[in-house]
């Protein structure tokens, strides 16, 4: 109601001031003044066409280059217009109304240099361009997006379109609702997996073992699972129970891991952080299923979210998607939410964390696991500016117990290749 109100102001000033011309011209008679009311009259009739311009009929469309992206990527967007009438306009301007979600900027591995200062995460992005279409009935308009932060749904919603006379005294526009969703998954990094596994045989000194699978040690045999290797079939046993059974070897058994991601949403402040620990998480399952290692995955936050090995093996999108849309939640310490190992653990598998803080109710809980036939082993992403002594004393807790650490900051996150060694 206030914008057309707005208009018909703006009409009356015009009616007025054409008005105003033609009596001057009448009174004043001569060359001069007619020839300034005819010479004025189109512009002002032009003028008065501009507020009540049909932008509402034209055809606007928006094309994305790509739907599924990793973050610091970039995308191409086109936007397409179309109009039946050349009807002669001066300039538009087209303004792309960009969601809250894009706010931030991803610069790679780089960001993490700013791991203690999150202000050079954050970028006010605007996106506005004036063309000339004069007669024109198509034209369209191309421009990127850079540096796409990790977001599951990133929304873009509307394009606003202006057009007004040349003096910039009359104008109009309207809102084109152009939904188009496209999705940034965390940046896959290089990752090598190193640590210190079970023995084989009990007794036995620990061994290393490096990006490998021993299949060498039958320990007994299961059913079939999708993906298992031709050669891994037991033609005996599966004669015998009229079932496709496969082998399980000693590696295999020996080594299967839950990785656990603590979703803490009490250090707001330390987004870059948290994005760190999303970033090395997806990085290191899909290092760890291209190796074909038995591996589950499982977030704790407000609500436990869990990914069955099969699932990570063979349904990774969903993880990724899942990885994509989670966000620092404001739940309770992840001391209060571990008090007993998840059910989904088997005994005797080797539990890794990720987490973005330690205290020592957590150092507790971690012992607890130890001593409950769990391999526990830390991954805790931490800036150097918070590495302090009181946490130095908490890793140093951890390591007596037998519990593996490996402090992670800004110097690790930036180098080219990740390594994740819980044993340093």
């Amino acid at each position: 109601m206030k914008v057309l109100i707005r208009k018909i102001i703006k009409e009356v000033q015009l009616a007025f001031l054409l008005g105003f011309l033609f009596v001057f011209a009448m009174f004043q008679g001569g060359f001069v003044s007619w020839f300034l009311f005819y010479s004025m009259l189109p512009i002002l009739l032009y003028m008065m066409t501009i507020p009540f311009f049909p932008l509402h009929n034209w055809k606007v469309e928006r094309r994305l280059s790509d739907r599924y992206l990793q973050a610091s990527s970039k995308i191409e967007i086109h936007i397409s217009i179309k109009r039946k009438i050349p009807f002669p306009l001066f300039f538009l301007v087209v303004e792309e109304m960009l969601p809250e979600t894009l706010q931030y900027q991803d610069i790679g591995k780089k960001k993490y240099q700013y791991l203690a200062d999150q202000n050079g995460f954050i970028r006010k992005r605007q996106w506005k361009k004036v063309v000339y279409p004069g007669f024109r009935r198509h034209f369209s308009i191309s421009y990127s997006l850079e540096h796409l932060p990790r977001g599951g749904k990133h929304q873009l919603s509307q394009v606003r379109l202006q057009i007004g006379d040349p003096f910039g005294f009359v104008e109009t526009d309207h809102s084109f609702d152009l939904t188009k969703e496209f999705f940034v998954y965390p940046a896959i990094q290089d990752i090598k997996w190193k640590y210190v596994s079970q023995s084989l045989e009990e007794g036995a000194n620990p061994s290393y073992m490096h990006d490998e699978k021993l299949t060498n040690v039958v320990s007994s045999v299961r059913e079939y699972i999708p993906g298992d290797r031709f050669s891994w079939i037991d033609w005996k046993t599966t004669a015998r129970k009229n079932t496709v059974m496969t082998k399980e070897f000693e590696q295999e058994k020996d080594s299967n891991l839950s990785l656990i991601l603590d979703v803490d949403g009490l250090q707001q402040g330390k987004f870059l952080v948290f994005e760190a620990a999303v970033e090395w998480t997806a990085s290191l399952l899909q290092t760890l299923r291209k190796k074909d290692q038995h591996v589950s995955f499982s977030a704790l936050g407000t609500y436990n979210k869990h990914f069955s090995a099969q699932q990570v093996q063979f349904q990774f999108p969903t993880v990724q998607n899942y990885l994509a849309t989670i966000n620092q939640e404001s739940a309770s310490p992840l001391s209060q939410r571990m008090f007993l190992p998840l059910p989904e653990l088997m005994k005797g598998s080797i539990v890794l964390f990720v987490i973005t803080q330690l205290d020592g109710t957590l150092v507790d809980r971690l012992v607890s696991w130890k001593n409950q036939d769990y391999l526990v082993m830390v991954c805790y992403i931490i800036s150097e500016k918070d590495h302090q002594t009181l946490q130095t004393q908490l890793i140093k807790s951890l390591r007596l117990k037998n519990i593996y650490v490996q402090v992670i900051s800004e110097q690790r996150l930036i180098s080219e290749h990740w390594e994740v060694n819980p044993s340093r």
